[in-house]
This record gives structure tokens, sequence and C-alpha cells, in this order.
């Protein structure tokens, strides 16, 4: 069983090496989000190959909290942020499974005529991408306060995402040859908002990990 100078060591590697895979699921959805207004396939298909190197990066961090849980005895704080760590990890690879599907989305958006109801999505883009990125930093840095902001966000994007399927089914009511081309930007659309949810799960996560033991 390592010792407690190694079981820190480990901890601090699991935070640092956390920190670096948070940056790069939120540059990846950046880059998706760009290739998606750009109708960009080839940098897309870049995102898709990023997210397998991400995905094979989170299993092995996953890997490392249980090692860590498995050599450390007691209910220390240390501790349960590992537990807590573990859960996020998963939230944050079901957000890059998400990515990816924004990803390969635009090999379908290319096929298509532009249509105007793309124009809703970056801001939908850019609010799922502010409260990934939000959510993981409060995950490294544990703050009950910032996690209860972040659940109180939680329906703003929602709200955007209801008036954006409102216009899609306007829209192909009044051209119903656009039918088919709509759908990529209505999926484009749920993917976001499941980032948008798995980002206020984050939030929950920190909260739970930070409730008083003895409550």
């Amino acid at each position: 069983m390592p010792n407690a100078e190694n079981q820190q060591d480990l901890y601090l590697q699991l935070k640092t090496e956390m920190n670096s895979v948070g940056r790069d699921v939120c540059q990846s959805l950046q880059l998706a989000l760009e290739a998606l207004e750009k109708r960009d396939v080839e940098s897309a298909e870049k995102v898709l190959t990023r997210i397998e190197a991400l995905h094979q990066r989170e299993d092995a961090l996953k890997e490392l909290c249980l090692k860590i849980l498995a050599s450390t005895n007691g209910n220390t704080p240390e501790t349960r942020w590992t537990g807590c760590a573990h859960r996020i990890l998963s939230l944050v690879g079901n957000s890059s499974a998400e990515i990816a599907a924004v990803a390969k989305q635009v090999e379908e958006i290319k096929k298509c005529p532009e249509l105007p109801i793309a124009r809703d999505l970056p801001e939908m883009g850019r609010m799922a991408s502010q409260m990934l990125e939000r959510s993981i930093q409060t995950a490294l840095h544990p703050d009950a306060q910032d996690a209860r902001r972040i659940m109180e966000e939680d329906s703003s994007l929602d709200r955007h995402k209801e008036d954006f399927i409102k216009k899609a089914i306007a829209f192909t009511a009044d051209n119903p040859d656009s039918a088919e081309p709509v759908v990529p930007y209505v999926l484009v659309s749920r993917h976001l908002e499941r980032i948008r949810d798995h980002a206020s799960h984050i939030a929950e996560e920190v909260a739970y990990c930070l409730r008083d033991p003895s409550a």
C-alpha cells in the first residue's frame, strides 16, 4: 500500500491531469463549434480524433481515482473529492461524446444549403461552452456558491433550445422541402443541451461533495 507521501503525490497528479483534460474538453467544444459555424468538415474530423484521445485519458484518470481510493483509509476531504472526481470524469466523458456528436453533424450540414436557423446555434454553443468550463473549474476548486449558481443557470440554455425548436418547426412549415436539412441542426441543439445537462450535474456533484458529512 502506498505511504502517505505517495498518496499525496497521486492526489496532486489527479488534480493536475484533470485540469489538463478539462481544458482540452472545453477547447474541443470550441473547435467543434467553429467547425460547425464554418461548415468545415476537415476541422470537424480533427475534433473527432481529439475526442478519441480524450476518452483514453478520461478512462486513465478514472483508474487513478480508484487507485487512490483503494489505498486511502478514512473519510478525509481528499477521499471525498477523489470519489467525486471519479463521478465527474464520467460526466466529462459524456460531454466529450456529445462534442463528438456535434462534430459528426458538420458533414450532414455541409451537404445541405445553409439555413437561417443556423444563426441561433452559436449563442447556444457559447452558453454550453461557458457552463461546461465553469463547472469543471468548480470541480477543481470546489466552491458551493459557484456550484449553486451554475445549477440555477441550468434553465437558460433550455429556453434557448425550446425557442430554437419552435423556429425550426415554423421554418419547416413554411418550407416543406427543407424538413430533412433541418434535422442535423435540431440534433446539434439537442447535443448542446445535453452538454449543459452534464455541466449542471458536475455542479451538483461538487455541491454534494461539499455538504457537511455530519448533517
